[in-house]
């Protein structure tokens, strides 16, 4: 069965058009393929619903413990960028012509120190290392933004997510409530490794 297309983005302005934020950052993928990582802007909460409308079947749920979530509210909420409960991490991947969105992550505060880590990627691009890209650089801007730990809530048969965080080279402890399994990584100083494809 053919893949969903996966939506149109507006290609990412110049950084000389864009001071409030830095460049977006070209990275290459293990089949070769090039992508950009940008950070999320307010206005991008139409990008992410279509990103999100592309998350279909199985992947929905995976992603929100449910098929029927409220995806625009959900977009509406991943495009927030205020600080009012501690810093807010979001980043895009991106084709390298910066005209499909090819996945999304981010880090929402979850308490002191620590903040929770969640992703979706497009129909048709999983176990490609996208996940694996956007963990990094999350990885990274948690650090940089003062973090101490990151958690995740994973279904147990969510196994591109368990895979992912297994080859982040992240130290974990996980507990298991209420069938969701409940995943904390402290932050320390190496960076992950970049070994799984997710």
């Amino acid at each position: 069965m053919k893949a969903a297309a996966v939506p149109r983005a507006t290609p990412p302005p110049p950084a000389t058009d864009d001071p409030g934020g830095p460049p977006p950052s070209c990275h290459t993928l293990p089949d070769g393929q090039a992508i950009l990582l940008r950070d999320v802007t307010p206005g991008d909460a139409p990008l992410l619903l279509g990103l999100l409308e592309r998350v279909t079947g199985d992947a929905r749920r995976l992603r929100f413990f449910t098929g029927g979530a409220n995806l625009a509210a959900a977009a509406a909420l991943e495009a927030r960028c205020d600080d009012t409960d501690g810093p807010r991490l979001g980043v895009v991947a991106l084709s390298a012509d910066g005209g499909e969105v090819l996945g999304h992550g981010m880090c929402v505060p979850a308490g002191a120190g620590t903040a929770e880590v969640a992703f979706e990627v497009a129909d048709g691009y999983h176990r490609r290392g996208i996940g694996t890209v956007l963990f990094a650089h999350l990885v990274g801007g948690a650090r940089a933004a003062g973090y101490a730990e990151l958690v995740a809530e994973v279904l147990p048969d969510n196994r591109d997510m368990r895979d992912l965080l297994t080859a982040s080279g992240l130290a974990q402890t996980a507990t298991t409530s209420e069938g969701i399994r409940h995943v904390r990584m402290p932050l320390g100083p190496a960076a992950p490794e970049r070994g799984a494809r997710a």
